[in-house]
Order: structure tokens, then sequence, then C-alpha cells
């Protein structure tokens, strides 16, 4: 997805100039590029956010021009407001054809997994992966089906359908997403196999009372 900016150069980077810039309704970032000083700008906050939203859990880069000239990027960094929320700074990298980047590609979950039908939880421990390859071989996103998946399955980075010319640092075996059993299950189970084991020990220390018993009587 690409996303078009219109941002003018700043000079100044002091707090007090970034946080007038702010008071304005401007986002403060920066451009880098390959083996070049940044070029600091300024852009819009609410037209960048109306967009910015649209490319939520997709790829997507930005279209920069500054002083008539078109800077492809993407996002490298951004500061979020503890408390707003609100992006505060943008360090975006400039695309450069032939060379690889870094990036995170975000995992499209489809389908309705058996297992849940019988009550099983739908658990995503990554919703990304980070991958290095170059810009014209980044996907929108990496696609599973979950359908065939039952409680207790789950899914590794093997699983997916990883392109050979994305390379991650990841291990094969990390695991992706899980179906679970459900919490009120494993609750209950664990709840009876508690009452069973108490009434095992139960038993025993009444065996062993009874042969005590016994034992003393023949005594007699």
């Amino acid at each position: 997805m690409n996303i078009n900016i219109n941002a003018e150069k700043r000079s100044l980077g002091k707090k007090s100039n970034l946080n007038e810039l702010r008071s304005k309704g401007l986002i403060p970032g920066i451009i880098y590029g390959a083996g070049q000083e940044g070029i600091k700008i300024s852009f819009n906050s609410r037209e960048f956010a109306r967009e910015y939203k649209k490319s939520i859990g997709a790829v997507a880069f930005f279209d920069i021009t500054v002083d008539g000239k078109i800077f492809k990027t993407f996002i490298k960094e951004k500061q979020v407001h503890p408390l707003t929320r609100e992006i505060v700074h943008i360090d975006f990298l400039e695309l450069h054809k032939g060379k690889p980047i870094t990036i995170d590609v975000p995992i499209t979950f489809t389908g309705e997994a058996i297992g849940a039908k019988e009550g099983g939880v739908f658990e995503i421990i990554h919703r990304v992966i980070q991958v290095t390859c170059l810009p014209k071989d980044i996907p929108d996103e990496i696609r599973y089906d979950i359908s065939e998946m039952d409680i207790g399955d789950s899914i590794h980075l093997r699983d997916l359908n990883i392109s050979e010319s994305m390379n991650t640092e990841l291990t094969d075996d990390i695991t992706i997403a899980i179906l679970s059993v459900p919490k009120v299950v494993e609750e209950a189970v664990e709840e009876v196999e508690g009452e069973e084991g108490a009434e095992g020990v139960e038993g025993e220390d009444g065996d062993k009372a009874a042969e005590e018993e016994s034992s003393e009587k023949d005594s007699e």
C-alpha cells in the first residue's frame, strides 16, 4: 500500500521547536537515505493520521514530496505519546533499488478452525514477522488458512508460506499461533484430578490405619 505525504523541510530540531510544530498540528520527522544526511521534515498530523489508519495491518510505503522531489520510503521507527497515543515523531528510511530492507510483514489468518467449533480458543502469539528482502519482493501480507486446525494444534514459522527471497532471523520452530483447550475445560479437569488425588491419599492413609489396627488386635 502506498501513501502520499506532502512535507516541508525544517531546519531546527530543538525540543522547544519540535513542541511548537506539534502545537500547530504538525508531526516532525526525518528521512534517512543511504550514505546521506537525514532530511528533517514536518507534515500535517490530521492528514497523515487519516491515511495511516488505512494502512494498519498491511505493509505500507510512503511517497513523501519535499520541494517537488518524491522520496519513496517506509517507516523505520515512530515515537508515540505515552498518554494520548498520538504519533509525535517518525523516522522514514528511503528505499533504494537493489538494496535489501528489514521490515515487519503482517500475518493474516483465514477460515474457521474445526477445533474452534468445538470450543477451542485460537491464540495468536506473533501477528507479524520481521523479514529482510529487496523492496520488490515484500508481500502485502502472509496468509495462513486455519480451517483444518483442531484443539491442541499449533502453527510454527516453518508452516508459513514464506518466499525464498525473504530472510528472517526467527527459527523454524518458533510458535506463531495455537488452538488451545478452553480455560473452563482446563479448570474442570484440574479440579477433577485434584479431587481424585485427594481421595487416593485418604484411601492410602485409611488402609494403613486399618492395617495398624488389625496388627494391634492380633498382638492382643
